[in-house]
Order: C-alpha cells, then structure tokens, then sequence
C-alpha cells in the first residue's frame, strides 16, 4: 500500500498460487488489485508500488508474476510480456450442428450444487494437468468459484452437470440461462468424448436461442468440430501477462521441446537481477540456465520472455515485430522448437 499522510492512495496484492508451465508445476504471484486514487495519478506512485512488490516477491523466492490487465499499455513497462489469450465465444444453437456426428460413450447427469462441491475439484485437477497457464485450486479458491456469479448480484440460477464414463467423472459443466441466452461458466473436461458431450447439452438445450462462453482457451476445438464453423462468432482479449521475476530459475525450472542451448542477451531496467547473459541449454529433459560471457544469439527485454515463457508465443513473432533481436542466424528458429507447445496456453481463472 501508498500513503499520503494518514490517507492510503494505492494498493497492490499477490496471492501465491501454483500454475502449470512446460514441464510441471511452478509458484508465481498472482498479482491483483493494482490501483492509484484518482487524485494521485501521475506522480509515480504505480511504479514504486510495481518496483516494491516485485522486489518483495523476489524475495519470497517466486520466480513468476502473473496479471490479468485492466488496461494493456500499463504493464509492460514494468516487464511483464502478454503471455496468453482468451476466446470469448458466441454460437446461435440452430448453426451449431458437429461436422462429425457425435456418438457419446458415456452419460452426463444434472447434479445438485452440494454434489457438484464434492465432485467438481477432482475432475478440474485431472482435466488441468500440464495444460499450461491453468491453475490448481484450493479449497478457499473452489469456495470462491462456486459463489460466483452471485457474488454480482442478480445473476439467475447456476446448473451443474457432470459427464460419467465407466463410472469415471471426466468432466463438467456450470451454465446459466437468462431468458434465451445460456451463458457458460464453466467446462471442464479430461476426454474429447466429455469435451464433446457437454458442448452438445449446450447447444441442443430448449427455449435457447444463442449460446454463450467466455474465457475459453485461444485454441479451443470447438470451432473444428462445427459443420459450419464460419458462425461460431470469436471475440479474442490478453489474458495472462507473465513477469519472469528472477530469470535463470524460471528459465531453469521450464521444460523444453527439443534439445538444444540459446545464449541469452536479457535487458531489464526495472529489475536490475535479471539484466545479464545468460546461457539456456536443454539435453534430455533436463534444462539448465546460467550466467555466461559468451556473445549472445538473441537479445530481448524480459517482457518479451515472458512473452513467450508459456509457449503461446513464438519468436518468430517477436522478431518480426521488430521486438527482438537475432545475433546468430537460425537461433530464433532453434527457439522456436526449443519452446514449442502442443497447445496453446489457457488462463481460465481470474483473480
């Protein structure tokens, strides 16, 4: 927090969470509730709040900080790089047929909230594992999730579904109608054939008219699996802006696609720790990152490898933004595979 005098005139938090990353589990800082009063704007007093926090979380040995942006100009300027995207979906349920006929194997069933509070968490843990940029819930978290969005305020009544496969739970489903609009609040499965199942309660679903989901992964497969894909309506955002707070530990804790090493020119003017050269290498599995006096085969600014720290970003991408900066010919194509994904990252919650 700030103060001027007795009167407090901005705050920041961080809730210490576990988010999946190539590779596993990592800490991060979910940062939250960065605000300046508006009589005190323009005096410096974010970037001191910024320039603390990031110091303190350092300190704790969090080697990642993790926003969600109210305004995308604002945090790049303290090295956080635009991680992850969202999809918010809109589909009218008279365009909404499978190009591939949909033959479910198992069975979904409505279930009441207190069944769906005892069952809903082992399925979200399964479902999540090792898809980067999701995050583990804990009991406080869940308790949170299952009072929203009544927390709003007028919102009508949540329905909980879940999908059983040879008496396994492999997915879930909490939506909302308001008059002709189902709204989805959450769908989470382990399998395609749940994945697929619970779309179809959506989209078959009487007296609706249009369908509703947002915060759904960027490279949801939903729209290849419509015959008309061309009506399912996307609406993109950023989600997840990713801070490397100390470099060689979230370098040296990520796994990587190919084996291979990329020496490292890192610029960081607001946390001054991560402003070296380092040396990234990756042999079977396992990942090393280190000081070096080599020169460097590519340049960037610790936001931009953030950027790409999920593996939603490529630095391709980068580079022809003009964004970074390639030494040695062929290293941002060996970045490229060393940092690949299979799927693109999700940030689903919110904090």
């Amino acid at each position: 927090m700030a103060f001027d005098g007795k009167h407090m005139v901005g705050n920041a938090l961080s809730y210490e969470m576990d988010m999946y990353i190539p590779g596993g589990l990592s800490k991060i800082a979910a940062v939250a509730s960065v605000s300046v009063q508006a009589t005190h704007r323009r005096k410096g007093i974010n970037r001191a709040i910024m320039k603390y926090q990031l110091e303190d979380i350092y300190s704790r040995g969090e080697p990642l900080a993790v926003l969600q942006a109210s305004e995308s100009i604002i945090y790049g300027r303290y090295g956080y790089g635009l991680a992850s995207f969202e999809s918010n979906l809109e589909i009218e349920k008279t365009r909404s047929a499978y190009a591939v006929e949909h033959a479910s194997m198992g069975q979904t069933y409505f279930v009441e909230e207190s069944e769906a509070r005892g069952i809903f968490p082992q399925i979200y843990s399964k479902a999540i594992e090792n898809r980067n940029g999701m995050v583990t819930r804990p009991e406080n978290w869940w308790e949170f999730r299952f009072r929203e969005p009544g927390l709003k305020g007028g919102d009508p009544k949540s329905w909980f579904v879940k999908y059983q496969e040879n008496g396994q739970d492999d997915g879930y489903l909490r939506y909302t109608i308001n008059g002709t609009e189902l709204n989805v609040i959450e769908l989470i499965a382990s399998s395609h054939q749940a994945y697929s199942s619970l779309w179809r309660i959506c989209l078959d679903m009487d007296l609706v008219d249009v369908i509703k989901a947002e915060h759904r992964p960027a490279d949801d497969e939903l729209k290849w699996m419509l015959a008309d894909p061309r009506r399912l309506v996307e609406h993109s955002s950023d989600r997840y802006w990713v801070r490397l707070v100390d470099v060689r530990t979230a370098l040296s804790q990520r796994s990587y696609s190919s084996d291979g090493s990329l020496i490292l020119k890192i610029q960081d003017d607001f946390l001054p720790w991560n402003k070296q050269v380092v040396e990234l290498s990756s042999e079977s599995g396992k990942s090393l990152c280190s000081i070096s006096n080599k020169n460097p085969d590519i340049i960037l600014t610790a936001g931009d490898l953030g950027a790409v720290y999920l593996g939603g970003i490529n630095f391709s991408t980068l580079l022809s933004a003009n964004r970074i900066e390639e030494v040695t010919e062929g290293s941002v194509a060996r970045a490229n595979l060393m940092f690949s994904t299979s799927r693109k990252p999700w940030g689903f919650d919110g904090w």
